[in-house]
């Protein structure tokens, strides 16, 4: 049964809003006081799921009540000031205004407050699975299709996606906009874990038999047959920030002798395949059009941030192709920086500002090693099969049934979020470190060393 409190918040918000404003005189602490009703009455699952998921702003009217799962793409609009009692002792904010021109002699001005303007995008990446699974959709789903306003604030170009302008009242977010701009007041907020959907490691489904069935899987859809190759590919795409200092960072991967396409079907059959078992995936391909005229780190234009192909979600997987290329240096560099660092720049007219990242990336190569790129690791790709589809239309990848996908993603999911601390006798067995920092960075270097003799010897294979 549907409480009087969930049906009145999802039926008229906006009433509900007056009434807990006319039981509370404190303008500093309303906001507050809302976003606390609003997450009491939405705070189990089900409850809120009942709220319609935001997909197309076309389909629901002014004053609506939605749910927006987001990436904050630009923090840098001016805060505006709003009227958070209007004449008549009325809640102000929350979209609510009266019609302009208001008597200047009716406004006190001891009811102005401030509230912070954002600018949100719909997460890149995210896989239609799990939009589907999340927002409690049925499989008939069609995404939108639709290219909003401002498409240079989605990172991923000409890609259909929901943009809207975000205020929060409580440093949570307001603006007289434009009408033909979606904006969304913000009644309560939640973080999203890394995974998106809530993961436990280690996973319930957790198998030695499904781990050997997925890299199976991989390799036979999608590299010819490659288990060893299939195997990195698994490390990489689990792999994600643990420390920053000292460093322990994604592994970099490149799957060299990865063959080029032969017709107009660039997205390889690995993306297609990722896309069903991966929450957050990304395609980068390095074509003259994208390196040239397409900016990878966000800048700002005319004081308006213009997003760039690697703003991307904390634990996300970016898969990069690289035939064709021969130049376009600063994104190349912008790519490199974070899978050296797992930061990216941010370009200002006078400045630039770094922000910390969290990306996997998964470099596809044709020649012995990546042209353009340090990765951790390099793996030739030792095709099995000599008639192989690298290339396949989505349709033609061989899908599973949904409980062998479901515990793959569990896999995937809880290995993406899980911690796993090693004893001090495997540590010592493992890293024998004497005490003391000279020891410490000899070992550092003995392992670099030993790294790119690895990779060395993996070129020549």
């Amino acid at each position: 049964m549907v409480s009087s409190l969930l049906a009145d918040a999802l039926a008229d918000p906006i009433a509900v809003l007056s009434d807990l404003f006319n039981d509370n005189d404190d303008l500093d602490a309303f906001p507050e006081i809302v976003a606390a009703h609003f997450s009491d009455v939405f705070s189990s699952s089900d409850a809120l799921t009942e709220i319609p998921a935001l997909h197309d702003p076309a389909n629901h009217k002014e004053g609506d009540i939605v749910r927006f799962r987001a990436m904050v793409q630009d923090t840098s609009p001016s805060p505006e000031f709003y009227l958070a009692r209007r004449p008549g002792q009325r809640c102000g904010g929350w979209g609510q205004s009266d019609p302009l021109p208001l008597s200047l002699t009716t406004i006190d001005y001891a009811d102005l407050r401030e509230c912070t303007v954002l600018w949100a995008v719909s997460v890149p990446g995210e896989s239609q699975w799990c939009t589907q699974e999340v927002d409690s959709l049925k499989s008939n789903y069609t995404p939108i299709s639709s290219i909003p306003l401002k498409p240079h604030k989605f990172p991923v170009p000409a890609m259909p996606h929901v943009g809207a302008q975000i205020k929060a009242l409580n440093a949570h977010i307001e603006l007289d906009s434009p009408s033909s701009v979606p904006t969304l007041h913000i009644l309560f907020s939640q973080p999203v874990p890394l995974t998106v959907i809530p993961r436990m490691y280690p996973a319930a489904s957790y198998s030695i038999q499904t781990r050997d069935e997925l890299i199976a899987w991989i390799a036979d859809t999608s590299l010819a047959g490659d288990r060893e190759a299939s195997e990195w590919v698994l490390l990489s795409i689990i792999s994600r920030v643990h420390s920053r200092n000292p460093p322990i960072l994604p592994l970099s991967l490149s799957l060299s002798r990865f063959p080029s396409p032969k017709d107009l079907r660039t997205t390889p059959t690995l993306s297609h395949l990722l896309s069903q078992i991966i929450v957050l995936l990304t395609t980068l391909p390095l074509s003259l059009e994208n390196l040239n005229h397409t900016s990878f780190a966000p800048q700002s234009k005319d004081e308006d941030l213009h997003s760039g192909y690697l703003q991307l979600p904390r634990g996300s997987v970016c898969v990069v192709t690289e035939s064709g290329v021969t130049e376009g240096i600063m994104n190349l560099r912008a790519v490199q920086d974070i899978m050296s660092t797992q930061r990216l720049e941010y370009v200002f007219p006078f400045s630039t500002f770094t922000f910390d990242t969290d990306l996997a990336f998964l470099v596809l190569t044709e020649g012995e090693k990546s042209l353009f790129f340090q990765t951790d690791f390099n793996i030739p790709l030792k095709p099995k099969e000599t008639k192989f589809d690298f290339y396949a239309v989505p349709e033609d990848v061989a899908t599973l049934p949904r409980d062998k996908l479901e515990a793959f993603r569990s896999l995937i999911g809880a290995a993406k979020t899980g911690n796993v601390s090693v004893g001090e006798e495997t540590a010592q067995a493992a890293c024998p470190i004497a005490t003391g920092e000279r020891d410490y960075f000899a070992h550092l270097e003995s392992r670099q060393r030993f790294r790119s003799e690895t990779q060395s010897e993996a070129h020549k294979l």
